[in-house]
């Protein structure tokens, strides 16, 4: 059976009720002239003989409190149980929709199937047609799904061989039968050369974590964990779900950056800083010292493959406590540019041990005291995944917009999650509904502060 990696394996350990471990996106269609809302779902029903082989795997039996090692395939999938068809109840707006998408986003998926689902929605007031996709952690992270839709899709309207992401071939991940019951023993040499060169990675660490802790006391940019304050967004959180998802103008986020001259990345904390600082000011939630977010990083070095996780992270102020936009996006730019130099000293390897530990201080949330003192690691995970540059189609069904759902822990009540698709800014936010109330509020304060930070730069 194919072999689990140590990262997969822990987002099954960690995942409870409280905890779903999986990550979704929300795609709207315009299907073509002429055809129904069923034909999405026709489109996207296929051969259970065709599915590709990752979207087979299941977690192999038993479960035990170490967790998983290896996956088993499923032979006999039932397509049905994976490609649902669901309806939005009125009045049919995207509200309705939104509040659909979070009762999906907050239910575990069901490890004895493989680890993943598709909900095509119709009855849209608009007549678009919604698809609101669900995977595990496990099988792949945030960017390894956004490949697999990009993929799907064709930028060519009149195309008509589209075939499902679930579909489609998959080289990261062999068949069964070319793994063989493959362990690490059967490869002692491999094991041998992995050993070698773990060990020079940790043997050159030492020196660079002094560097990296050199940098931390001489420069006032690099922002560092358990720098945040504690916030309402900090404590523990339910199972409960409250998904909302914009799109904005990708332009007007490219004319602050060039204005001000600082980074796209830059500009999207800025405006994530001047709404979450206005929601909690709302709230009279906002602390004095300022939030920092946890800003997840793609370690795959341009690759294209698709699979498992291979996700790094780097830590930001947002200076919520400064009230001038200008300003708190000149500290952003500072610390992303100090972490950033920060980052290019080390290896992969390197990189990946550094954002384990930058993220570590979220198993402290497990602590039965852990409400009880102590600052968190960083108050927010926000997520800027790239996504097509161009307009795209499934067998000419229109794209309109990919909004992303991520994932809440104890510890982190909200994670703002975006997609550059085309010529706009798809944003998704996923929040605990209990510790962050009215989330959908969100969406106003990051139009507010967009143009508030525009007005600001002469825009």
């Amino acid at each position: 059976m194919p072999g689990m990696g140590p990262v997969d394996s822990g987002f099954l350990l960690i995942e409870s009720r409280e905890h779903p471990m999986h990550v979704g996106g929300l795609q709207l269609f315009t299907v073509p002239d002429g055809e129904s809302s069923a034909w999405v779902r026709e489109q996207l029903t296929v051969d259970p003989d065709r599915i590709s082989p990752r979207f087979r795997l299941k977690p192999q039996d038993p479960v035990g409190l170490l967790g998983n090692f290896r996956w088993s395939v499923d032979q006999q999938l039932d397509i049905d149980h994976h490609v649902r068809r669901s309806a939005v109840p009125g009045p049919h707006r995207l509200r309705e929709l939104f509040e659909l998408t979070s009762r999906w986003q907050g239910s575990l998926l069901d490890r004895h199937r493989p680890l993943w689902e598709v909900h095509v929605v119709e009855g849209l007031e608009d007549g678009r047609v919604a698809v609101f996709s669900k995977i595990h952690h496990a099988l792949l992270d945030g960017v390894s799904a956004l490949h697999l839709m990009q993929r799907a899709c064709s930028p060519d309207p009149a195309a008509t061989d589209c075939m499902p992401p679930y579909a489609l071939p998959e080289r990261t991940v062999r068949a069964a039968s070319d793994e063989g019951t493959g362990s690490a023993l059967a490869k002692p040499a491999s094991v041998l050369r992995s050993g070698l060169d773990l060990a020079g990675e940790l043997a050159t660490l030492g020196p660079n974590s002094l560097k990296v802790a050199y940098r931390s006391l001489r420069s006032s940019g690099l922002t560092t964990p358990f720098d945040a304050p504690r916030t309402i967004l900090n404590g523990r959180i339910g199972g409960a779900r409250r998904f909302v998802a914009q799109s904005f103008e990708i332009d007007r986020f490219r004319q602050v950056a060039k204005v001000c001259d600082v980074s796209f990345n830059d500009v999207v904390l800025a405006v994530c800083s001047g709404a979450l600082r206005t929601y909690l000011g709302e709230l009279d939630a906002l602390p004095d010292r300022s939030l920092t977010a946890m800003c997840p990083v793609d370690l795959r070095e341009g690759s294209s493959d698709v699979g498992g996780n291979q996700i790094g992270a780097m830590i930001s102020t947002l200076s919520t406590h400064v009230d001038d936009p200008i300003e708190r996006l000149e500290d952003i730019h500072e610390a992303t540019t100090a972490a950033k130099d920060t980052m290019r000293e080390l290896t992969p390897l390197q990189l990946l041990l550094m954002s384990g530990y930058h993220i570590a201080g979220l198993g402290l949330s497990m602590l039965p005291t852990y409400n009880f003192g102590g600052r968190p690691p960083f108050n927010v995970i926000i997520s800027n995944v790239p996504g097509p540059r161009k307009q795209l189609y499934f067998n000419g069904a229109r794209l309109e917009g990919t909004y992303p759902a991520s994932i809440p822990v104890d510890g982190m009540a909200m994670n703002i999650t975006l997609v550059t698709y085309d010529d706009q800014v798809d944003f998704g936010i996923t929040a605990c509904r209990r510790s962050a109330p009215s989330v959908q509020r969100m969406i106003h304060h990051l139009e507010d502060a967009l143009a508030e930070l525009a007005t600001a730069a002469g825009v």
